[in-house]
């Protein structure tokens, strides 16, 4: 879990940058809205989500909605993230469905839901990336009825900035491999980063 000291530099980073440059993907860190696109696609590969209730981790504005909107129907959707401004915007963009300023690692987050898709929220450089990671991991998969799709920066790069941190692909999945027999790790996008798939059911 973030220490109280990390929480607030997370949540100072962010409204800091809504202070900046209000509603634009540079707030939540994103490049451009075509890269932000991809991810959202390569998220969302999971599974056909038509019908399904997904919980979005680090939602930031609620731009998945959008996406989710044009390539599915039927969805329910429930957005969390630990900034308290980003979820205000994030409601009044997108009334009629729901957000949450809450961290899921708060015993509090009992909430189950079929999928939990996660974009980049588990970037920033703290004190032990890899055990927030595997808790991360584990109290979304504890929660999913059906699985659980998250991107990180890829340790497989020419460039590391100082504020981000970059997994190595293969313990993300050794770990994710420890919680279900069923993975996919998909390294094949032109990002540098890769997103791994974990499924309840045997996806094979």
């Amino acid at each position: 879990m973030l220490t109280p000291d990390e929480t607030s530099d997370i949540i100072k980073l962010y409204h800091d940058r809504y202070e900046k440059d209000g509603y634009q993907v540079s707030t939540v860190g994103w490049k451009n809205i075509e890269e932000q696109i991809l991810r959202f696609k390569i998220l969302c590969d999971i599974s056909d989500l038509t019908g399904a209730s997904i919980c979005d981790i680090g939602c930031g504005f609620g731009d998945l909605i959008p996406y989710l909107k044009r390539r599915f129907s039927d969805f329910t959707y429930v957005g969390v993230d630990i900034s308290e401004k980003l979820i205000q915007k994030a409601s009044q963009l997108h009334p009629g469905y729901s957000f949450r300023n809450i961290d899921i690692l708060d015993s509090s987050f009992v909430d189950k839901f079929d999928y939990f898709l996660l974009s980049g929220a588990l970037s920033y450089r703290i004190k032990d990336n890899m055990s927030l990671m595997q808790k991360m991991l584990s109290k979304m998969f504890l929660l999913s009825n059906k699985g659980v799709a998250v991107n990180f920066l890829s340790s497989y790069v020419n460039y590391q900035h100082i504020r981000n941190f970059h997994y190595e692909p293969e313990k993300v999945f050794s770990f994710s491999k420890s919680l279900t027999k069923s993975v996919t790790l998909r390294h094949d996008y032109p990002l540098w980063e890769f997103t791994v798939f974990l499924y309840r059911e045997v996806n094979f």
